[in-house]
């Protein structure tokens, strides 16, 4: 969350000065707030060149709408999930599934964007990395980019690390011996 200064010469729409204006230094100066900004160009795009239409693959496993609950994604076997995490060099990285909270991510085209880097994503192809996932982000990451990439669901895929105990103070969290 911040804020973002924008300037705009008169001449940025073009690539060509502005004849009508007087001097090339003057800026428009627009301050918005990030979660509001919209940027608007006022003359008239031109019209699209034709480009060849992006050919889909045909996926086995689609990605699934936001408004589909997750229970009633499709089922995924746990075998097939596993088969992703061979780390092989002859292995292309073009299904890069991860499992959090039993709910496979088809990572194949976000892995590049990914702010933590490509590397974090792939190592845990094919595994599950539920409490990774959840010590580094939250519920809105998740709701923002993690829904878009919903494939499917799926049981028996297990994390190959085991998590650490959490502590608050010197106690664990959830002990059950607390009495207070």
């Amino acid at each position: 969350m911040g804020w973002l200064r924008l300037a705009r010469s008169p001449w940025s729409t073009t690539g060509r000065p502005d004849p009508n204006s007087t001097k090339q230094d003057d800026l428009e100066i627009t301050v918005q707030h990030i979660e509001t900004l919209s940027i608007s160009d006022t003359t008239p795009n031109p019209a699209p060149a034709a480009q060849p239409a992006k050919v889909q693959k045909s996926r086995k496993y689609p990605f699934q709408p936001a408004d589909i609950p997750s229970s009633l994604l499709p089922f995924i076997p746990a075998p097939e999930v596993l088969s992703k995490a061979d780390k092989s060099p002859s292995k292309s990285l073009e299904d890069l599934w991860i499992v959090v909270d039993g709910i496979v991510y088809d990572c194949s085209e976000f892995v590049h964007s990914h702010p933590g880097g490509e590397e974090v994503i792939k190592n845990f192809n094919g595994q599950d990395c539920s409490w990774q996932f959840w010590r580094f982000h939250g519920k809105e990451q998740m709701e923002s980019d993690g829904w878009a990439l919903r494939i499917g669901r799926t049981e028996g895929v297990p994390n190959r690390f085991p998590e650490p105990p959490r502590y608050v103070g010197l106690r664990r969290l959830g002990d059950p011996d607390d009495d207070w």
